[in-house]
């Protein structure tokens, strides 16, 4: 029997790719997304479902098997109230993450973000050190937290600002060395294939650096 994956934010940049990457993968055998707008894929290996992850009721049936990837996320410009913006950062996935708990999955990979801190001054970064520090309180069996820097790659919905810097970004990189290689952009296919190296294999600490997952995703 192989492994079966589930997961959120499988319609974003990064959890599309995710989603391939986990059906190529033989040794999961199936794969559960919860989504608020239906995900066609005809693969055997997939299952969708559509749910409001801010209420359990709607998912608890559906939350059952090994590795819970959450792929969740929004920006200041997509969603300006902070309160809102909160609910989506930090609320949303610790509330999935404590109902895979109580389903008894054994381990969750979450996509944060480089710098995340709970006492950052920034609320991006605050947001996202809230979320891995309460997840981890909840003491899965294995909890990673993925933390990328600028990700490559384009997007459904415009973010001007975002892609005027990717493209100073792809000017500086190789200017990154040493110390500050950790702050490259990363490409979201890198970022999945970490993810599921992580997943299946482990790895020594909790979080995981920018630069940390293209040694992964390589080594791989």
């Amino acid at each position: 029997m192989g492994y079966s994956a589930i997961i959120i934010g499988a319609t974003g940049l990064c959890g599309s790719v995710l989603l391939e990457k986990l059906l190529q993968n033989e040794q999961y055998d199936s794969v559960i997304t919860l989504s608020r707008k239906r995900i066609n894929h005809q693969n055997p290996k997939h299952k969708n479902y559509i749910v409001d992850l801010f209420d359990p009721s709607t998912y608890v049936d559906h939350l059952y098997g090994d590795h819970l990837f959450i792929c969740t996320g929004t920006t200041q410009s997509k969603t300006p109230d902070k309160a809102e913006y909160y609910k989506i950062e930090h609320d949303l996935p610790l509330l999935v993450a404590q109902q895979a708990k109580d389903n008894e999955i054994s381990t969750v990979i979450a996509i944060s973000a480089l710098g995340a801190n709970p006492e950052g001054r920034f609320l991006y970064n605050r947001g996202k050190g809230e979320m891995e520090r309460d997840i981890k309180d909840l003491n899965f069996k294995a909890a990673y937290f993925v933390q990328p820097a600028l990700i490559s790659g384009p997007r459904d919905e415009k973010r001007p600002f975002e892609s005027m810097w990717k493209k100073v970004q792809k000017l500086i990189d190789p200017l990154l060395v040493g110390p500050l290689k950790k702050y490259r952009s990363i490409a979201p296919k890198t970022i999945a294939t970490a993810m599921i190296h992580i997943a299946l294999h482990g790895y020594e600490k909790s979080r995981i650096e920018s630069d940390e997952l293209i040694q992964i995703a390589n080594v791989k």
